[in-house]
């Protein structure tokens, strides 16, 4: 049976908690009872036997095939659980393969860009050098007027 994502319990977690449980702690408590009784007060259980013995016996004719009918359905659920074990097992290690290759890919992708854009700064850094270092050249630079100098003393 699926469990309920809310709880974690099956319909048939459910089933034995509501309506077994209760017929088997009842058949257990007449039975305790029947035999406290006995013990305490053995001329009364003595004197009405048959009637303690219908009781554990009309208690029991319903939790006894009860509690077999959910002994079988909770074997095949555990059957269910155990044939499964191999498949998620495989799965999770699938998932695991695929995350590890997914983070293996997401890093190289980061290196290569960290290494692209380093690439670029360099480039970058080079071309304004020589902008800056052709600007500078003092060849290129236009010749100061003497009356240009003379008006600025």
């Amino acid at each position: 049976m699926t469990k309920n994502k809310k709880n974690g319990h099956s319909f048939n977690d459910k089933m034995v908690k509501r309506t077994v449980i209760p017929a088997i702690y009842l058949w257990l408590m007449a039975c305790g009872a029947v035999v406290g009784m006995g013990i305490w007060k053995p001329d009364v259980v003595l004197m009405n036997l048959d009637g303690f013995i219908a009781l554990i016996a009309i208690i029991g004719g319903v939790a006894a095939p009860a509690l077999q009918t959910v002994l079988r359905m909770w074997e095949s659920e555990q059957t269910q659980e155990v044939d499964n074990i191999p498949t998620e097992l495989k799965h999770d290690r699938d998932r695991d393969a695929a995350y590890k290759e997914h983070t293996i890919e997401l890093e190289k992708l980061q290196q290569k860009h960290e290494q692209t854009m380093a690439k670029s700064a360099q480039d970058h850094n080079q071309e304004m050098d020589r902008i800056k270092n052709s600007c500078i050249d003092t060849s290129k630079l236009p010749k100061p007027d003497s009356e240009v100098l003379k008006k600025k003393k």
